[in-house]
């Protein structure tokens, strides 16, 4: 029900932006709220997904080894793709260049990230520092967010006795989920708030027809980018099975269903299990497979925010060279680790790299009506993939080695 006041509040704001764009100043602290209490639950969220995706691997990975390089070795390459595909699409397309950045600012003036400290050493210095409470305390998520990798791999590494520690992590991450809901419920409130205010700005300058095209610009290639995405992963497995792509398609069409009405790749998982053993996996790699990689290899996520900070970068007009690229690529796989597979969630992780080159928090509430459907597709392409990728590993996986797991 949520999703149609978010819809009735969009529109609503576009009309009374345009008609009565004065109104827009009384209630800006509306959208300012809604967006505080966003980045409330940030940091418990992110570390406490991460610690209890990664933290429950204890006593597998140690007894798959072989299993598992091959494994992490398939979500690395599906993760730089993705992000590779973002760079790619929005570098030669630019759909953010035309777009009004006063419609993020709102008549603030934009401060560019330093070029010092942008490099790659300064960059691994940054997410690595000698007090992770300094970095917690002034919201710099991603000291926070390799912290809670590190940790919860240390979890992994100790056994059974961390097993309070990440029965706990798991306490939180559903809690912090629970209140992300509920500040979704005020959702369409600070989403009328920020979207009026940017649509009564852009009114008042002339500029609103570009900044609406820029944005279904930006939809646009981001949609063809997920395609993409999910078809090297599609001819990848028609190649390696020998199964033509109509039977692997309608073999697959239960999963489709299931993750565009949840957007959930954890929901989907029974579904996509079955899939996968019918399309020839062995059932000892999609039992370990699926559940982490629905956790924590969700290429459309981080594709979705490489592109989100390179749409919202242009229509600043900050120049990113290529190695600054690769540098944020390495933050939005960062960030889309923490997603852990829970629906409607993609706006915490987003924060991450916003923070790194200053984009206005703003610019996350024009992406919220759109993100439902977004993040549908995003979950198709997620959970596919991630099933592409465990036929892809029982093929390339010793007969040796399967006889050692059965």
């Amino acid at each position: 029900m949520n999703k149609y006041f978010i819809l009735i509040s969009v529109v609503c704001a576009i009309v009374l932006g345009i008609i009565a764009p004065n109104l827009f100043e009384h209630i800006r602290f509306l959208g300012n709220l809604f967006i505080n209490l966003l980045k409330l639950f940030a940091l418990p969220l992110i570390c406490s997904a991460l610690v209890a995706a990664l933290g429950d691997l204890s006593g597998n990975v140690s007894s798959l080894k072989s299993l598992s390089k091959k494994l992490l070795c398939y979500m690395a390459l599906s993760e730089i793709i993705a992000v590779t595909i973002a760079i790619g699409l929005f570098n030669l397309l630019q759909p953010g260049i035309g777009g009004n950045p006063d419609m993020l600012l709102k008549g603030q003036e934009y401060q560019p990230p330093s070029t010092e400290g942008f490099g790659f050493t300064d960059f691994l210095v940054s997410i690595f520092p000698d007090n992770i409470f300094y970095s917690l305390t002034h919201f710099e998520l991603l000291p926070v967010v390799a912290f809670s990798i590190m940790f919860g791999l240390g979890c992994t590494a100790a056994g059974s006795s961390t097993k309070p520690v990440i029965n706990l992590a798991i306490s939180i991450r559903d809690a912090s989920t629970k209140c992300l809901n509920g500040v979704m419920v005020i959702a369409p409130i600070g989403i009328f708030a920020l979207v009026g205010a940017g649509v009564a700005e852009s009114y008042l300058s002339g500029n609103l027809k570009e900044n609406f095209a820029a944005l279904l610009g930006f939809v646009g290639v981001l949609m063809l980018g997920l395609f993409l995405h999910g078809l090297w992963q599609l001819l990848a497995v028609t190649f390696i099975s020998k199964q033509k792509i109509s039977y692997i398609l309608q073999q697959s069409l239960p999963v489709f269903s299931t993750a565009f009405g949840t957007s959930s790749s954890v929901a989907t998982l029974p579904v996509a299990m079955q899939t996968a053993d019918a399309l020839g996996s062995k059932p000892f790699v999609t039992r370990l497979m699926l559940p982490l990689c629905a956790s924590i290899n969700v290429g459309g996520m981080m594709m979705y925010e490489m592109a989100a900070v390179l749409f919202f970068s242009q229509m600043l007009g900050l120049d990113l060279s290529l190695s600054q690229q690769i540098l944020l690529a390495i933050a939005c796989i960062l960030g889309g680790m923490a997603e852990g597979g829970i629906p409607e969630t993609s706006m915490v992780s987003l924060v991450v790299v916003f923070r790194i080159v200053n984009i206005p928090l703003s610019a996350i509430t024009f992406l919220l009506p759109l993100d439902r459907i977004i993040d549908r597709i995003r979950t198709v392409v997620n959970i596919f993939g991630n099933m592409c990728g465990v036929i892809l590993v029982s093929k390339w996986i010793t007969a040796e080695e399967s006889q050692s797991q059965l």
